[in-house]
């Protein structure tokens, strides 16, 4: 056994619903595999079902209710026995952290952010212009940095997100992760032809809500300029959790499909994947997806911050509705350039999102945790 690890989220992971999950499914792939023994609890201690079943189907042990009275319990009774507690989300994290030093002094805490979320309310208020908005985003703010400067160790997927924290905790150790994912399975979507391609095409889980004010912004400003240059094909909306004002944009034109199990036919059938996010923080589970499968994406700077990738060469970045549009026509009509941006995207998802590529950097930050408990 290389070490006990208790990983605490804030539900049981649903990867094929929302990013997050996505990346927390990946870490415990990643634990697993490499010969951690690994126990998982959600902070709501709710039993998932299948996705529960998933989870211990990885050889990790999970803890829920009616077993478990609260989550406080299983830090108290768990804790002390590991080697490593990883604390997802400063939400969860805020609540356990002390209760974990006290209880469990030895254990090594490794908190991670999955995104700043202070940056992403911060970013949200200042669109809204909500001062409630705007205070919640500095208590945030206080809570995360505190959780940084006091843990073992942080852990946060945008380099932008590390290099600020650097500068605000500076003594704080913090290591850069960005998102993992598995590769998918070429043979259900590699060989689709160019020419069969034609949807423009978002993904994401509305749960978060970046997602629907991206949506709506995108079909107010930017798809009439789309349309008035001439584009015939289908904006395809899927994610999981459809609210009812993104529903009602279903049109001729525009295909809102609410949630897909599998992401592979989309993606056979997408020419460009957008994600026009006005305001967010991490890396979006969206654009990796996007280049996983060869597709190429057009974002917003704050949608492609901190990932690694360069515009014109892995993806193209547009902020104003008519150079989104303009962008976004280029891929339509410039087919070299469709095909290096998808070959360069692919290569980028092998070199910086792969498991096989993070797997090293979370690897060598267990073991290190490991081999020095606290006294």
């Amino acid at each position: 056994m290389r070490g006990r690890i208790l990983v605490v989220d804030h539900k049981t992971p649903t990867p094929d619903q929302d990013s997050g999950s996505a990346s927390t499914f990946s870490y415990l792939q990643i634990l697993s595999r490499a010969g951690y023994d690994v126990t998982f609890a959600p902070f709501d201690l709710a039993h998932a079902g299948d996705y529960t079943k998933a989870v211990n189907q990885l050889g990790i042990k999970t803890l829920a209710a009616p077993d478990w009275p609260t989550i406080q319990a299983v830090i108290t009774a768990v804790a002390p026995r590991m080697d490593v507690l990883l604390l997802y989300r400063a939400p969860c994290a805020m609540r356990l952290f002390d209760l974990a030093r006290t209880q469990a002094p030895a254990t090594r805490i490794l908190f991670h952010a999955v995104d700043l979320h202070f940056l992403r309310m911060q970013r949200q208020a200042e669109i809204s212009g909500k001062q409630a908005a705007a205070q919640a985003a500095l208590a945030m703010r206080a809570t995360e940095l505190d959780l940084v400067a006091r843990a073992d160790a942080s852990i946060v997927v945008s380099q932008y997100e590390r290099n600020l924290l650097c500068e605000l905790v500076p003594r704080a150790p913090v290591h850069q992760i960005p998102i993992l994912r598995e590769a998918p399975r070429r043979e259900s979507w590699f060989g689709s032809r160019l020419r069969r391609r034609r949807d423009l095409l978002f993904i994401g889980g509305f749960e978060h809500p970046p997602n629907g004010d991206a949506v709506h912004w995108f079909v107010r400003e930017v798809w009439p300029l789309l349309q008035a240059r001439g584009f015939a094909h289908r904006f395809v909306i899927a994610g999981s959790k459809t609210p009812p004002d993104i529903a009602a944009l279903a049109s001729d034109t525009i295909d809102v499909r609410d949630y897909v199990s599998d992401l592979a036919p989309l993606h056979a059938s997408a020419r460009v994947s957008v994600a026009p996010l006005r305001y967010g923080a991490g890396i979006k589970g969206k654009i990796v997806s996007s280049l996983s499968y060869g597709v190429p994406v057009v974002a917003t700077t704050v949608a492609a911050e901190g990932a690694g990738l360069q515009h014109g060469e892995n993806i193209l970045v547009a902020d104003e509705p008519d150079a989104m549009a303009r962008e976004i026509m280029r891929l339509y009509d410039d087919a070299d350039l469709w095909r290096r941006l998808s070959a360069n995207g692919l290569r980028s998802f092998e070199d910086l999102f792969s498991l096989a590529a993070g797997t090293p950097k979370l690897i060598a930050i267990m073991d290190e945790l490991v081999a020095s408990p606290r006294h």
